[in-house]
C-alpha cells in the first residue's frame, strides 16, 4: 500500500542525512570564519600597542629588537653637583640676630598654623617673591597639616613653637622635652622634616629650657625686633616698629595665629615693600645663621 507524500512530510531518512551535512558544513566554515577574525583582530590590536619593531644591522646578528618609545622613560643625564650646601651646625647660644655686616633680614611668624590668617600670609609671600621662617604650635600642626605643607612647599622654615604654647620656665625638664619632642615629632610626620630650630613660647628661657633645646639639637631662636602685633596695636604702629627695628641681620618677630591677626597682614606688604626698596634681602632664618660667618661683600 503506497503512502502519499504530503507537503512537509518525512517519507524517509534521506533528507534529514541531507541537512545535517549541509549544518556541518555551515558550522565549520563558520568557526573558521571566527578564528581567522580573531586572530585578525589581536594582531591588529598588538600592532596598535605595541611600538614598531626593527632588525638591527649589526655585522654578523640578525637580532630582532624593539624600538622603544612611551613606554621606557628617557633616562635624565647625571649632573655632579659642583658644590654642596652644607648647613651650620645647630647653635650653643640663643640666637638675636644674624650677621650685622650683610643687608639681610628674616621675617618669622609665631603661634600658627590659623586657618584663616597663615594662607593670607603665604599669599603675601609668595606675590613678593620672598620666603619666612613659621615658629608652628604642634596640636595646631596637628589640626591644620595642610598649611604646614604648603608653608614647607614655598621654601619656608617651619619651626618647633612647643606642643601647646605654655610658659616653659614653668615646667619640669621632662615636661619642656615633652613639649618639643612632641611638636618635632609631629611636623616631621606632616612635612618630612625634623625641625632643627626652636623659639620658646613669650621668649621665655632659663637653663633648663637652653638645655633641652641643646640636647635635642635645636637652636633656639629669638628677636631683636618685635610688632608687638600680639595686642592689635594698630596697622602704622605695627609697620613703625618694624621699620624702626630693622637693620642688617635682624629677626623680626609678627605673628599669624592665636588671634585676630588682620592688622598684621594688612601691613605685611607694606612692610616687605618697605624694605625692599631699602635694599635689604629676606632670608629664612637657616640663611641667616648660615652667613653668620660670612664676610661682607
Amino acid at each position: 500500500m503506497s503512502t502519499s507524500n504530503v507537503p512537509g512530510e518525512i517519507v524517509n531518512d534521506r533528507l534529514p542525512r541531507t541537512i545535517n551535512k549541509r549544518v556541518m558544513l555551515i558550522v565549520v566554515l563558520s568557526a573558521i570564519l571566527i578564528l581567522l577574525g580573531s586572530i585578525t583582530l589581536i594582531s591588529f590590536t598588538y600592532w596598535k600597542k605595541t611600538p614598531p619593531y626593527i632588525t638591527s644591522k649589526t655585522p654578523g646578528t640578525t637580532h630582532t629588537i624593539r624600538t622603544v618609545h612611551a613606554h621606557t622613560p628617557t633616562p635624565k643625564p647625571t649632573v655632579m653637583p659642583t658644590q654642596t650646601t652644607v648647613h651650620a651646625p645647630p647653635l650653643s647660644y640663643p640666637l638675636f640676630n644674624g650677621n650685622t655686616r650683610i643687608p639681610e633680614i628674616a621675617l618669622t611668624f609665631d603661634d600658627g598654623p590659623s586657618p584663616f590668617y597663615t594662607p593670607q600670609v603665604l599669599a603675601i609671600l609668595r606675590q613678593y617673591g620672598i620666603e619666612a621662617t613659621f615658629f608652628d604650635v604642634g596640636y595646631l600642626v596637628g589640626d591644620y597639616p595642610n598649611i604646614v605643607r604648603q608653608e614647607h612647599n614655598q621654601g619656608n622654615i617651619v619651626g618647633n613653637h612647643s606642643w601647646s604654647h605654655p610658659v616653659l620656665t614653668n615646667l619640669s625638664a621632662q615636661a619642656i622635652q615633652s613639649q618639643l619632642t612632641s611638636t618635632s615629632n609631629t611636623i616631621q610626620a606632616t612635612i618630612g622634616v625634623r625641625p632643627t630650630f626652636f623659639r620658646p613660647p613669650y621668649g621665655a628661657t632659663n637653663n633648663a629650657v637652653l638645655a633641652q633645646a641643646r640636647n635635642l639639637h635645636y637652636t633656639t631662636v629669638m628677636w631683636d625686633g618685635s610688632a608687638a602685633d600680639w595686642n592689635s596695636t594698630g596697622l602704622s604702629v605695627i609697620v613703625s616698629r618694624i621699620l624702626r627695628y630693622t637693620r642688617n641681620g635682624a629677626i623680626l618677630l609678627l605673628h599669624n595665629g592665636g588671634g585676630n591677626r588682620a592688622q598684621t597682614v594688612a601691613a605685611l606688604p607694606i612692610i616687605i615693600a618697605t624694605l625692599k626698596s631699602r635694599g635689604f634681602k629676606f632670608v629664612t632664618i637657616q640663611q641667616l645663621v648660615d652667613d653668620l660667618a660670612t664676610p661682607s661683600s
